[in-house]
């Protein structure tokens, strides 16, 4: 089970209570499609049998994270370890969007105006703001957008002193400025 099902299924118990108080249901009335393999009587609730064994489910989901984190078998997680599985974490987050980029860019590798308006969350957005969003992409201007330029634009995941890239520097001198922010000569 990974960490987003035990999250999930934590959020539901700690809401069952209210539904068992006034003998609700999710909804329509059925059970969340995650939840079902747990309704092993099929009656469409989660009685307290059941509710027993999600929660040792989730027991065995955290003890099983735990012990992919312990790489030495100490039983302790080290700053070492902690920060090992959150490089680990961060390197699957990066190799996700490269694949993620290089599936909507296409064969060339760089994304056009065409391909960026196309993204779902985008595909209704004003023609306006996604010429702003397009021009902070296209950093070097070029006319579309390199996988290096998308990048550096994201906001990095902290590193082990808070900082993006463990400098301490929380921002780039641009970030979060408006579109238009470069002067002309070259910033």
């Amino acid at each position: 089970m990974n960490l987003k099902s035990t999250l999930v299924i934590g959020i539901f118990l700690g809401g069952a209570s209210f539904a068992q108080a006034g003998d609700k249901l999710f909804g329509d009335g059925t059970l969340p499609e995650f939840l079902d393999h747990y309704d092993v009587n099929r009656d469409g609730q989660i009685d307290e049998e059941e509710r027993q064994a999600i929660k040792e489910a989730r027991k065995a989901a955290r003890e099983s994270n735990r012990a992919e984190i312990d790489t030495d078998g100490d039983g302790k997680i080290s700053k070492e370890e902690s920060q090992e599985a959150r490089n680990a974490i961060r390197a699957a987050i990066e190799d996700k969007r490269a694949e993620k980029f290089a599936e909507i860019a296409g064969d060339d590798g760089r994304l056009s105006l065409e391909e960026l308006a196309a993204i779902p969350h985008l595909e209704n957005a004003p023609k306006e703001m996604i010429a702003e969003i397009f021009a902070r992409l296209n950093s070097d201007e070029s006319g579309d957008i390199s996988f290096e330029e998308f990048n550096a634009r994201l906001r990095p995941y902290p590193r082990h002193d808070g900082s993006p890239n463990g400098s301490g520097n929380f921002r780039p001198k641009d970030h979060n400025r408006g579109p238009g922010h470069r002067k002309k000569g070259g910033e």
